[in-house]
């Protein structure tokens, strides 16, 4: 079972998704792709995480696919979690 993401892995993939995405709401990308700009080793929890931003309303999924974009919201937390690292 993978684990629960914490809130670190959460701002990683939030700001994965941001660098994709850049400073629009507009854009979104195959899991694949966000997959592509984490490490190996935090693939496994990238799916749990991207779920529970969509509970948040950081993230929203597009068409019932698995592409996947920022929100309001979420685009003001990604540009905030990105300067931190």
């Amino acid at each position: 079972m993978t684990p629960k993401p914490s809130k670190r892995h959460m701002e990683r993939v939030l700001c994965a998704l941001y660098r994709l995405t850049g400073e629009t709401t507009h854009a979104h990308y195959p899991l694949e792709a966000i997959m592509r700009k984490l490490p190996p080793a935090m693939r496994g929890i990238v799916k749990r995480a991207l779920k529970q931003l969509e509970a948040e309303g950081l993230v929203y999924r597009k068409g019932g696919t698995k592409s996947y974009g920022l929100t309001r919201e979420g685009l003001e937390r990604a540009r905030e979690a990105c300067l931190e690292e």
